[in-house]
């Protein structure tokens, strides 16, 4: 049977409310007396605030309103095996706090009928600058984060009953606390971790993915089985490296989907830390173990029975062209934000136009002698761009546009190689046509990772960073991605 979406989070005994002639659960507002007696008894390191609605981003399907913020699910095309309990996600700002927090607590005003749900995921902000993964807080319960630190974000997830109807939020209050209660996850090691896991193609040109992106023809992204791993909008902050055994080929791309099968199996973390299933082995699937082994009864989280083990989906850009699979089948996956260091938390601006989003950044390049190539490994995405020094600037541009005036650090890839420059220059430039600096790297080292170039302050409008081929000549500089963050 389908498992039953949980309940809204209650801070306090609900009402019961009638809209439209059906029930509501509803939280109360609580007395002054009461928030007095809240205050008091909270300790005096508890950090405490109010989302924004007006500040946040969501899917498509979200609505703000008089009442809150309303989800209406009824149109947007999902894949299949979500259907049964469509989730729409509203993701907040990222907010620093005056103190560390390894606890959050939501508490939320919420209307939703028992089939209805609404859930609060929470991540924080590694000292490498790295985003740790979302930790969803249940019903009546708090979230308890991987580490402790100052900088989180909230995401809301709101799940629709089986009729596409959506809860509505009013209110999201939030308090942070260090308790000593961080859920001791600071597994990440030098290596990031790796499993051979069973991969389908995504397909579904024209619908919408979990964190909002409508999917295009020759996509380039995954879905994982769970939210915790779920990168934004356009985003990089989780991402995965897959390689197919039988053509040699690999690609790096991020995780914009959730599924295949099942929305809680983190299946790549250990059984300690593993949302659901904790009696699996470390990277075996539910789907899988269901699928191969029986296990639950042979039936995934909704109750329905696999048609395959997989626990990957792969868009059709990336399953056809960067890995030239033709039929579903067996994958190497490297989850590349375990290691500690090699996810991006920015934009990213690859050398593919392909991989891009126009509307936020491209690359451009000058002149003829820029060609693409696989031969080094350790490429971002599915290729970089390679040309000989000269006495002639003809750089690789890479642009990227901020809607306000903010502080970014650059960082740039590149597959490193004993033929490549020593003095490779990045001209950093911002939207107003000033040059801010010029960084030359060393492009025979620290190859297949993100080295930061800097730190600058940009207005708002389309800024830079260029490669330029003009220095020493006989070597040849790497184009191959940059992020913003």
């Amino acid at each position: 049977m389908r498992s039953r979406p949980r309940s809204i989070f209650m801070t306090m005994m609900w009402g019961v409310a009638l809209a439209g002639g059906s029930a509501f659960a509803e939280s109360p507002q609580p007395s002054d007396a009461a928030s007095s007696r809240v205050a008091l008894a909270a300790s005096a390191s508890t950090s405490r605030w109010t989302e924004e609605f007006a500040t946040g981003e969501g899917t498509g399907e979200l609505v703000r309103t008089r009442e809150g913020l309303l989800f209406e699910p009824y149109a947007v095309m999902r894949r299949p095996e979500g259907l049964s309990r469509l989730t729409g996600l509203y993701t907040f700002p990222a907010r620093r706090l005056e103190q560390p927090v390894d606890t959050i607590r939501p508490l939320l005003q919420a209307s939703a009928s028992p089939e209805m749900g609404v859930e609060v995921d929470v991540r924080v902000r590694t000292p490498d600058g790295a985003w740790s993964e979302w930790r969803t807080a249940s019903a009546g319960e708090v979230a308890h984060l991987p580490r402790a630190g100052t900088e989180v974000q909230v995401r809301l997830a709101l799940l629709a009953d089986e009729h596409g109807r959506g809860p509505v939020v009013r209110e999201v209050r939030l308090e942070g606390s260090l308790e000593g209660g961080a859920s001791g996850e600071e597994f990440q090691s030098l290596a990031a971790l790796s499993y051979r896991v069973f991969a389908t193609r995504e397909g579904l040109v024209g619908g919408t993915t979990a964190n909002g992106h409508v999917i295009k023809s020759n996509d380039r992204f995954v879905a994982l089985p769970s939210r915790r791993a779920l990168a934004s909008n356009g985003g990089s902050e989780y991402q995965v490296k897959v390689c197919y055994p039988k053509t040699g080929k690999c690609t790096t791309t991020s995780v914009w989907d959730v599924g295949p099968w099942n929305t809680k199996d983190d299946y790549w973390n250990p059984s300690s830390v593993r949302e659901m299933w904790k009696t699996l082995p470390q990277g075996k699937p539910e789907a899988q173990a269901a699928y191969q082994d029986g296990f639950n009864g042979g039936l995934d989280q909704f109750g329905r029975r696999p048609a395959n083990p997989a626990g990957i989906d792969i868009a059709d850009g990336a399953f056809w062209t960067d890995l030239g699979m033709s039929n579903n089948d067996w994958v190497d996956v490297t989850y590349l934000w375990t290691s500690g260091g090699s996810t991006p938390t920015g934009l990213v601006i690859d050398s593919n136009n392909a991989n891009n989003d126009s509307t936020r950044g491209y690359i451009q390049l000058a002149g003829t002698s820029w060609a693409s190539s696989t031969n080094v490994a350790g490429y971002y995405g599915s290729n970089y761009l390679a040309s000989p020094t000269a006495a002639v600037s003809e750089p690789a541009t890479f642009w990227f546009y901020l809607p306000t005036a903010a502080t970014r650090t650059i960082d740039a890839w590149w597959t490193a190689a004993s033929d490549r420059s020593t003095t490779a220059p990045f001209i950093i430039w911002d939207a107003n046509g000033t040059q801010l600096a010029t960084v030359k790297v060393n492009q025979q080292a620290n190859g297949g990772r993100w080295n930061t170039l800097g730190t600058w302050s940009f207005p708002a409008g389309w800024n830079k960073v260029q490669l330029s081929r003009w220095t020493t000549a006989g070597a040849y500089v790497i184009a191959d991605a940059i992020q913003v963050r």
